[in-house]
């Protein structure tokens, strides 16, 4: 098998548990690089968030962030496709979380709000992530066009997972929903996910998805997975993504990716 591009989920695929590369991952995709073939990270995360991993492992390439709601080349932090959220969903989607109590974050212009700071959620986000959140009251936007908005329930509780299944149901097909973690539910533009904006990035470098290899673990990965022609999911991954992609390697933390690739491209 021969391919052009590789394109790579971060937390629970290409980083450790640890939100580390192993040297083995960069090893292999260095060697793949040389060969030509393009490396993309195609993440949930913010793209401040995202930038040290692309840095870390020398591409060249833009980093897909936002679930695909933002495209950067990270050599000059040049925007090259931003598709925020409406208005009118963002402030429904507030208000209907807060009603319910539980914790929002909002993506904006680069930068992470939150209501709180000190609670678990907040705290282990930053953990997370190693971004700084910025207080801000959510009544005080001047513009509610959203880049993401988070939900965040790190009881991953019976009522928070009926409320994800409510967002669904009163917006249906208005938004994109999915579960990047189980005590994560992301919304986003309904024309963003990770497969339909991969495919236009692919093809902006003259790629196909015939010529893609994709890697991810979770519910936000499925779209990427079945889009390109050998899609991957982790061995951590949940057993219905697993179910629906056409193969499985390893787990992210005994180097799944890198198996993977020296299996079937070396």
């Amino acid at each position: 098998m021969k391919i052009k591009a590789i394109a790579l989920d971060l937390d629970g695929t290409l980083l450790t548990s640890d939100k580390k590369i192993s040297d083995i991952n960069k090893e292999v995709l260095k060697y793949l690089e040389n060969k030509g073939v393009k490396i993309f990270i195609v993440t949930g995360r913010t793209y401040i968030s995202a930038k040290p991993f692309a840095q870390e492992l020398g591409i060249d390439s833009s980093i897909i962030a936002y679930n695909g709601a933002k495209v950067i080349n990270y050599k000059n932090d040049e925007l090259i496709f931003n598709l925020p959220l409406e208005e009118k969903y963002s402030k429904k989607i507030i208000k209907m979380a807060k009603e319910k109590g539980f914790h929002v974050n909002l993506y904006q212009n680069n930068k992470w709000f939150v209501e709180e700071l000190d609670n678990d959620e907040t705290r282990h986000y930053a953990n997370h992530t190693g971004l700084t959140p910025v207080k801000k009251s959510f009544d005080s936007f001047d513009d509610y066009s959203m880049t993401k908005i988070t939900i965040q329930n790190m009881e991953n509780s019976k009522e928070f997972n009926e409320f994800c299944d409510e967002i669904k149901d009163v917006l249906g097909n208005d938004v994109y929903t999915a579960k990047s973690q189980s005590f994560l539910f992301e919304v986003l533009n309904k024309n963003v996910n990770k497969g339909l904006v991969l495919e236009k990035v692919l093809k902006s470098y003259g790629i196909s998805t015939e010529e893609c290899v994709a890697f991810g673990d979770a519910n936000n990965d499925l779209e990427m997975l079945t889009t390109v022609k050998y899609g991957v999911a982790m061995g951590n991954s949940d057993i219905e993504l697993k179910r629906q992609v056409n193969y499985v390697t390893d787990t992210n933390d005994n180097n799944g990716v890198a198996k993977f690739l020296k299996k079937y491209f070396f």
